[in-house]
Parts: C-alpha cells; structure tokens; sequence
C-alpha cells in the first residue's frame, strides 16, 4: 500500500474518496484525465493514486491542487486536462491502437426533439444506456414531429404534414374520452388513491393511442456511452443515409467533444458503412422480386434453434468445473439418461431467488426468431440488445395492428382510417424519397425483425416483457416466443420464468 505525507494527502484528497483503501472511487476530475490514469496500470508500476499526484504537481494536468472542493464544486481549473493528457491520448488511443483507453471516459448526452426512427439507430448501439420518453406517460402534441427535408420542394411534403398533423389531432381528440371510458370499465378500488386509479387508466388510454403516433413523432432521450463505443456511434450516424441522423451525429460529435474531445478526433464518415449501405439496396431491389403480404404469418416463428440442446447445456454447465476437453465431455453427457441431464440443469437453475438471473452457462446456447410486430412494440422489444438484431422498415405491405380496446371502445372506424390515409401517404412518399417514407406511419404498422438470442437473455426478455404491467403489443411477443421454445425444447422452457395471463388493466 502506498503512503502518503500530509501534504500528498491534502493534494489528493478532492480527487478520490479514501487515502488508504485498495478500493476507492475517482472524483470532480475530467473524463480524459480519468482514462489516462486508467491506461496507467498497463504502462506503470505505480499505483494510481501515486501516478495523480505526480501529474499534478509536475503540472502536467490543469488541476488545482486544494485541500478542499468549494461549495459550488470542483475548482474552476478542473474543466480542461492540459497539453500532455492529450498527447498521451494521441500517442496510445491513436499511434498504438489502444481504443480500450477510451472506454474509461464516458460522456452523458440529452438528445432532444429527434424522431422515434432515428431514435432506434441511436439505440442500436449495444454498449449503452438510454432513457426514453415514455408513449405511456407523456401525452405528445400537434408540433412534435420531425419535418422532412429531403421532401422540401415535392408534392409529397404537403402530403407528409397534413397527414401526420391529422394524426396527433385524432390522437389528442380521442384521449380525454378514453380516460373516462376505461375509468368506468375499471372502477377505482377500496385501496387505491384516486390519483393513482386516474395515473393508471391515462395510461392505459395512452397506451391505445400510441398505435397512432406516426413514427417521425419527436422524442428525447437520455445517453449514457463510454468514448470507444461513441466513436463507432457517431461514425455510424455520420455514415447513415438518412438526413437527420447525420445531422444528429455531427450535434452529437460538436457536444460531446466539449467533455472528451481527444477520444472523439477521428469520428467521421465511413466510406465502407455508406457504400455497402447503397450497394445492398440495390442488389436486393436487382435480385430479389417483389411479393405479396403473406396473409395469417404468424407473429413469431423459430427459425433456428440449437440441435442436442439439453446434452449441450449440462455440458456447459459442467465445462468449469470439470478438466476434460469440450468434445470429450459433451460426448460424455450425451452418454447420460434423460434424467441425469434433466438434474444437471435442475440443480444449476432450481436454486435462483426471485429477483436472480440464471448463470451463465446458459448463452452457449442461441436462438433465432422471426417477429412480426408493430413498430410501437418494437421500440420496447430493441432495448433487449445483447441480442443480433436486423429489421426491416415498417410498411404498409405487412398491415398494422388493431388493438382490441379500440374495437371495444368504439373508435375502430377512426383507427382504420387514420390507418389508410398513412397508408396513402406513405406510397405518394416513396415514390418521391423511399427512404423517408416510414416516418409518416403510425405505431401501429408492423415490421418484421430477425432477432438473434442466448437463453440467458432469453429468460430475461419474457420474464420483463411478459409482465402483467408491460404493453399488451409485446407482452404476447413474449409469451408467443415462450411457447415456442416450449414447443421445440420443453425442458429448458420449464425454467424460464412467464405470465401467460391477460389482463385489463395492467398498472393497477
């Protein structure tokens, strides 16, 4: 353990949460320092600590050395790492390739006012956090949509902003009614507040409604990214063909380089993402004919799925605590009784609490699904990314959805067409900009989705997703997706843990 001397001490102190402890925490310092230290223990036999108090008193940093951190915060000097931060990150994140640098600075970005789609290409990114405007919370207004401007100058930009305004005035007509419409099919309890009997009927209505949200409604959502994955973030978005998400990549990139700007230099255009883009749209549009909706597809269908899965599992599980090859014992589980594979997998999962997650032995094993689902549901069901995923647009060839709280509160006339004019729209779009054309669909059109999971996720995706407080869109995602692995494998769908139920109303 390393000492300090009491003036050492006074230096570090604002900058890490104990003096003595191997374990501490780093604070009020700037992203880029904090990487640079932490690229540190690869080049330095010192500990970290040592390797701070060294950068500031040698005043390689422009760090205030104080003993205390004034009221408002950490000194006013901390806002910048000086010259040889910097050369440090050119020299090891740039000269040597050492991009695992990076991922110790994170930046927290606000985006705001950018539409549901380029929301999902921002949220394509894996190793993330994100926070999203809720459709079940937050009523949306007339304004907030994404204008379009690839359509300026055709005939269809008027077709495009009458029909999307139509939409947000039904969808604001129709929701005071279908407040007190539900109020009265779902009465208040002796243990409910009124507040909360009135919170969740809104919610309810607004989970109707959001079928008709067009998929350019504007959003705002909250990130949380370390630099690495930011990088390859805003080179995606820069390379992107659609309009707004380039735009919003060169925001994102002018933003976040006021935290982390050495990290962020070399973000730009990707020759090779952009081409292969082009490329592959039009060999498909060459190669592959158009064809008709296929009538009654089901929402989800197993398309893949691992063969010996029960002999592949217990082997798994015993790979760690065994010294043999995997060839040789996964043969050598094969060898074992129904019964003795089914105790392998039962004593690995039977023990899990309520709130524990199966272990991990169970990613070796993936499952492919094809989802047809509306593109409302698909926004929730893309949050579970430690998955493949690849969609395609939502269209009106796939039709959308018709919930039945829109039969049963008599506003299926109005749904359907809202539903048609969109449809409407939408061809008159394609044919000016086909890229463009999904935004002025609502929610409810459907897209189909190839998805990609381990069992481990798996458990986790029904497990949430078919909850008696999720949207009823993808909670019968979940359950068909559950009785599909049940179908194939029953004895590890036994395991998974799913609400079969229906429900009214489901936040009671």
């Amino acid at each position: 353990m390393t000492h300090f001397s009491a003036d050492e001490q006074a230096i570090l102190a604002p900058y890490v949460t104990n003096l003595d402890q191997p374990v501490f925490a780093l604070q009020h310092l700037p992203e880029e320092v904090i990487a640079v230290l932490f690229a540190y223990y690869s080049r330095s036999r010192e500990s970290l600590r040592r390797n701070l108090l060294d950068l500031i008193t040698a005043g390689d940093l422009d760090l205030l050395a104080t003993t205390s951190i004034p009221a408002s915060g950490a000194p006013p000097e901390l806002g910048h790492a000086q010259a040889k931060a910097r050369r440090f990150h050119e020299k090891w994140v740039v000269g040597y390739g050492h991009a695992s640098v990076a991922e110790h600075a994170v930046a927290h970005l606000a985006v705001e006012d950018v539409s549901i789609i380029a929301s999902k290409v921002i949220e394509d990114m894996r190793l993330a956090s994100y926070t999203e405007k809720s459709t079940r919370y937050v009523a949306f207004d007339t304004k907030q949509y994404y204008p379009l401007p690839e359509l300026q100058g055709t005939a269809a930009d008027a077709t495009y902003h009458d029909t999307v305004q139509a939409l947000f005035q039904t969808y604001n007509a129709l929701l005071p009614d279908l407040i007190e419409a539900v109020k009265r099919d779902w009465p208040r309890g002796p243990q409910q507040t009124e507040r909360g009997h009135h919170t969740a009927c809104r919610a309810k209505a607004l989970d109707i409604l959001r079928y008709l949200l067009p998929a350019g409604t504007l959003t705002n959502l909250g990130i949380t990214i370390n630099g690495r994955a930011l990088e390859h973030l805003l080179t995606k978005m820069l390379s992107h063909p659609l309009c707004e998400v380039r735009q919003l990549g060169e925001q994102l990139k002018t933003e976040a380089r006021k935290v982390i700007p050495t990290l962020l230099k070399y973000a730009k255009p990707n020759a090779y993402m952009a081409e292969t883009e082009i490329a592959m749209q039009s060999m498909a549009e060459t190669l592959l004919e158009s064809v008709d909706a296929v009538q009654d597809e089901p929402a989800v269908r197993l398309v893949q799925a691992p063969d010996d899965a029960e002999a592949t599992l217990a082997a798994a599980i015993l790979y760690s605590h065994s010294q043999q090859p995997w060839s040789q014992l996964l043969n050598r589980v094969r060898h074992f009784s129904q019964a003795q594979r089914q105790n392998v997998i039962d004593a690995y999962l039977s023990r899990r609490g309520p709130h524990d997650q199966p272990l991990r032995a169970l990613e070796h094993l993936t499952y492919t699904f094809e989802i047809l689902v509306d593109y409302g549901a698909y926004r929730d069901i893309q949050r579970h990314r430690m998955a493949t995923q690849t969609r395609q647009m939502p269209s009106p060839q796939h039709g959308y959805s018709l919930p039945e709280d829109v039969v049963r509160y008599g506003v299926q006339e109005t749904f359907d067409a809202c539903m048609q004019r969109a449809a409407a729209a939408y061809e008159q779009i394609e044919h000016a900009r086909p890229r463009v054309a999904p935004y002025v669909l609502p929610l409810a059109y459907r897209c189909r989705v190839l998805i990609t999971w381990n069992l481990r996720e798996l458990h986790h995706f029904v497990q949430l997703r078919s909850a008696k407080q999720g949207h009823v869109s993808y909670r019968r995602i979940a359950q068909d997706v559950y009785r599909a692995i049940d179908a194939h494998h029953p004895l590890l769908a036994r395991y998974i843990r799913v609400d079969l139920e229906d429900y009214g109303l489901g936040r009671l």
